[in-house]
């Protein structure tokens, strides 16, 4: 069952104090009390969708707690709204959403309509229920790594992140990327597309995802890598079997690298298998093309 605030019925409750009717000048007084980092996350959200927890501290706090202090506190003020599953024994992390106060701000800045509290409970709901929640969370998780790393180790950067949404709008029905993301490294940079593979789709269907990024990469000339990342090693081993004949691969000139989940070094290193090569590599230092030895 999905819980909320204070509410075991699963409905996102409506920010504390508010109401449909709600006076504008009201709400302003409330977006003059966000704070730099609270208007940060808010944009990440509204990007983004969901994180826990746990991926906001790595984003931009310096330990979990007081993440949790602040995010608990939005909540209180409607920016954002919380949900999680009830598990036992113990308890989920929250996932993070924006509340009806933090869609409010979007929509002044952006100078979009503003959407009623029911519109944005309804939007919550949604999300907790959806099947692919697991997915959206994984494919945020990847890049949460990279910024977090990045934050910590210099020299590094994530100089762009991209969601599916995004790249919906950018790729249109050429291909449908999890997300794009650009990674430097001591001055080497890889651009990328993620395929996030959770072992819901059947090898077969990921083979046929190349051929879109091979006609995406005609169409527009972009030349990023294509990153997969599997959930198994077994997995991983069958699909480079496969990726060896794949005219996209061989005929063209897509890179493909893989990573299986059990791995336990960062994303950023050495855990990214090329198709056609024996020696795992660091993100940064994938080839562009599937010509790069």
């Amino acid at each position: 069952m999905k819980t909320t605030t204070n509410n075991p019925h699963g409905r996102p409750p409506e920010p504390r104090g508010r109401h449909p009717g709600t006076s504008v000048p009201d709400v302003a007084s409330e977006l003059r009390r966000l704070m730099p980092r609270d208007r940060w996350l808010i944009d990440l959200l509204h990007h983004h969708q969901v994180f826990t927890t746990e991926q906001v501290a790595a984003l931009g706090f310096d330990n979990v707690h007081t993440a949790r202090n602040r995010l608990n506190l939005l909540n209180r003020r409607g920016v954002l709204a919380r949900f999680r599953d009830a598990v036992r024994p113990g308890s989920q992390s929250w996932r993070w959403a924006l509340g009806w106060i933090g869609a409010a701000f979007v929509a002044y800045r952006d100078g979009g309509p503003v959407p009623r509290p029911g519109t944005i409970a309804d939007r919550v709901n949604r999300l907790a229920a959806s099947p692919r929640l697991p997915h959206l969370l994984g494919v945020n998780g990847f890049f949460v790594d990279l910024a977090s790393h990045a934050r910590h180790t210099p020299g590094t950067r994530l100089g762009v992140w991209w969601s599916e949404r995004r790249c919906r709008d950018v790729c249109g029905d050429l291909a449908h990327p999890d997300g794009h993301g650009v990674w430097t490294e001591d001055d080497r940079t890889c651009s990328f597309w993620l395929e996030y593979d959770r072992a819901t789709e059947p090898a077969r269907r990921v083979l046929e995802k190349l051929d879109g990024y091979q006609s995406l990469h005609r169409a527009t000339g972009l030349n990023h890598a294509v990153l997969i990342r599997m959930q198994t090693p077994r997995q991983e081993t069958t699909l480079h079997q496969r990726l060896r004949t794949h005219p996209a691969v061989t005929g063209g000139r897509l890179m493909v690298a893989t990573m299986s989940g059990d791995h336990t070094t960062h994303p950023a290193g050495p855990v990214w298998l090329p198709t056609g090569h024996s020696t795992r590599r660091r993100l940064a230092d994938l080839p562009t093309t599937g010509t790069d030895t």
